[in-house]
């Protein structure tokens, strides 16, 4: 999602269903980058981990030094699950262009958006039956057998 869908409501309805929502911060003109990663003498303290089932994050003193050395922060707006700033987000962000294309194909060459018919039960057999064509391409591409050369 991009920053649009950068709300505490959103974040919450999505632990609500056990999901991890991967959006970008909404930069305010008053607040460039606003997160809630402890910091102390030694510096920004770095990631340790997530543990899903509690909705927390664990971070860890730079050096080592501090009592506690680590602690566990609760998983919020401002702290996902999967910091913003980690390799992993990085790389489910970069899967958005993927699904916008997808939304874009369903849309236009699938007759998504242009409905034509009324009634909530007709619009989700029709939705159905176009993921039902979409996941049949998709079959048929993985048992194509490659022609030898």
């Amino acid at each position: 999602m991009d920053k649009g869908y950068d709300s505490a409501n959103l974040y919450a309805a999505f632990q609500r269903q056990d999901c991890v929502p991967v959006v970008p911060q909404i930069q305010h003109h008053k607040v460039k980058k606003f997160n809630d990663i402890p910091v102390c003498e030694h510096g920004v303290w770095t990631f340790a981990g997530a543990d899903f089932k509690r909705r927390a994050t664990k971070w860890r003193c730079p050096t080592g030094e501090c009592q506690p050395k680590s602690t566990w922060l609760k998983a919020s707006k401002r702290n996902p699950l999967i910091p913003r700033n980690t390799k992993r987000w990085a790389e489910l962000y970069r899967g958005r262009g993927a699904v916008e294309r997808e939304f874009g194909t369903l849309k236009h060459q699938f007759g998504l958006t242009p409905l034509r018919i009324r009634g909530l039960r007709r619009v989700r057999l029709h939705a159905d039956l176009v993921m039902l064509a979409r996941l049949s391409q998709a079959l048929a591409r993985v048992r194509a057998v490659p022609l030898a050369a």
